[in-house]
């Protein structure tokens, strides 16, 4: 059976009304009822809009979602490229050379790729790291009295598991549902992040750090 409107029960009650069959008081009740609760009860619930988040933002579309936080992890990858450099060009140890070497190409290159898809979506590289962090990681990292052995126990100990290490990424993956590729090179890039906090974690075994 049709749902009955408000503007049918008003035009009932009218009628009742004008042939005497309620009272004044019970007109003014019904017509008072009938339009304060009438739309409400027959109208469709409003549905809540979506909305997106990274980390404690929220968002209210994907684009505006992805182009946060490919921002934010273009700055950090980007920076990276530069700190591993300056690292590799002082590590003593060839096992961590040669493993910072590759470390330090994967930030650099996933840098560009994140800047690229940014421009892709019309959007503007514009996120930064702090400048005291980018200070203390460059004093760190191109230390030679600082050996190779306690910055890979640092970065141990900053990123003690691999799902700790990508959840952020995995978060943002998670509420993609049409740019499909950005999913797609968050994805890869995840697969390359996974395979840099396992080497640094294979690499603090012998010092006794636990496997990720």
């Amino acid at each position: 059976m049709p749902e009955v409107t408000s503007g049918f029960e008003l035009r009932q009650l009218l009628k009742a009304y004008r042939r005497g069959l309620i009272s004044d008081e019970v007109f003014e009740e019904q017509l008072h009822e009938i339009q304060h609760d009438g739309p409400s009860r027959n109208s469709t619930p409003a549905v809540a809009a979506k909305t997106y988040c990274v980390r404690e933002r929220t968002f209210s579309t994907e684009r505006d979602m992805l182009l946060h936080f490919l921002d934010e992890f273009r700055a950090g990858e980007t920076f990276g490229g530069e700190v591993f450099a300056l690292w590799y060009s002082v590590a003593a140890d060839p096992c961590v050379r040669g493993g910072i070497q590759v470390v330090r190409e994967r930030e650099a290159m996933h840098g560009r790729l994140l800047a690229a898809r940014i421009a892709a979506l019309g959007g503007q590289c514009r996120a930064a790291l702090p400048e005291k962090f980018q200070a203390a990681a460059r004093a760190r990292l191109a230390s030679r009295e600082i050996s190779d052995a306690d910055k890979i126990a640092d970065f141990v100990r900053r990123l003690p598991d691999v799902e700790r290490a990508i959840a952020p990424i995995r978060a943002v993956i998670a509420q993609i549902e049409d740019d499909l590729e950005s999913r797609a090179l968050l994805e890869n890039v995840m697969e390359d992040e996974i395979a840099t906090v396992r080497w640094f974690h294979a690499q603090a075994k012998p010092a006794g750090a636990s496997p990720a």
